[in-house]
């Protein structure tokens, strides 16, 4: 898997809005955000835009400012400003075999799940499931989310993940694994499913997070991709964040409950309550990367 170069102070970092729209003057502040920071930033042509209400543009104007910024040879980085809904309305209209030419860092989650996990598996680079620019940076962008954010982002051999402090990393299931790491936005990896770009999950390190999904809809998604065979599949199960999901059947049976009927009787190691998703503070993970699970000792551990 290819590590794209490194971000450096001066280079120029590409906006986009592959999902939601954002307001224009919170873009503005975005891009004096980056400029602030010590970066050039190059704005999508149409990331101002609003389609429909819920989309930044029609498809086929999110698409160009996609191919367009991997096209671009003074574009090193691409950062999403948010995620939201509509990434996967643009999947079928990317200019893969080009992209796969032009690896860059690529940064995002939540809706942009699809997009981490495409240019894994279609183009053979890693990605950043990482703070979005609207989403994260603009407010919520804390010391510990930064310096994880920034700590991946310039790894060299290896990057050992710790949690937010205060806030400890949970072992389920005992073990040690080790495997490429894929996964993301639980509600994507569902629906992505049977598309080209759905992650062959076989002897793969999986993390999974989500947020706003009432138990039973959790249930519903695990239970379909436990009949699929997905967790017979995996080498180890990394859960994050699951921000706001309730159960308003029953106070007693939350997340944690869920997780421990769930997946207490894996065969492989699990660890739980990992701040990565869409927490604030929020951790950083490399898509496609190796990545080592220690759940005896509640660690992970990614190599370049």
């Amino acid at each position: 898997m290819i590590f794209p170069p490194k971000l450096k102070p001066g280079d120029t970092i590409g906006l986009v809005a592959p999902a939601s729209p954002v307001p224009s003057d919170a873009i503005d502040k975005c891009v004096l955000l980056l400029q602030n920071m010590g970066y050039r930033v190059k704005e999508g042509a149409n990331c101002r835009k609003v389609y429909h209400g819920y989309l930044a543009g029609t498809d086929q104007e999110r698409a160009r400012d996609m191919n367009d910024m991997f096209a671009d040879e003074e574009v090193k980085a691409i950062f999403c400003l948010r995620g939201g809904n509509g990434s996967v309305r643009i999947m079928d209209m990317l200019d893969y075999q080009m992209i796969k030419q032009n690896p860059k860092i690529f940064v995002g989650y939540s809706d942009i799940t699809n997009l981490l996990v495409a240019f894994n598996k279609l183009c053979g680079f890693i990605t950043y499931h990482g703070p979005m620019v609207y989403s994260n940076m603009l407010e919520h962008y804390d010391p510990y989310t930064k310096a994880c954010f920034e700590a991946v982002l310039n790894m060299e051999e290896a990057y050992t993940f710790q949690n937010p402090e205060g806030r400890n990393i949970r072992t389920l299931v005992p073990g040690t694994a080790r495997g490429q790491l894929t996964g993301g936005n639980l509600s994507l990896l569902i629906n992505m499913l049977g598309t080209d770009w759905a992650p062959d999950f076989h002897n793969k390190i999986l993390f999974i997070e989500d947020i706003y999904e009432n138990i039973p809809n959790i249930d519903r998604m695990i239970c379909q991709m436990k009949c699929l065979g997905i967790f017979d599949q995996i080498a180890g199960l990394i859960i994050g964040d699951f921000s706001e999901c309730e159960n308003e059947y029953d106070s007693g049976f939350l997340i944690d409950e869920y997780i421990n009927s769930q997946f207490a009787d894996m065969k492989v190691p699990v660890i739980y309550n990992v701040g990565v998703g869409h927490c604030y503070p929020t951790g950083s993970l490399i898509m496609g990367c190796d990545c080592q699970l220690d759940a005896d000792r509640g660690e992970i551990k990614l190599f370049s």
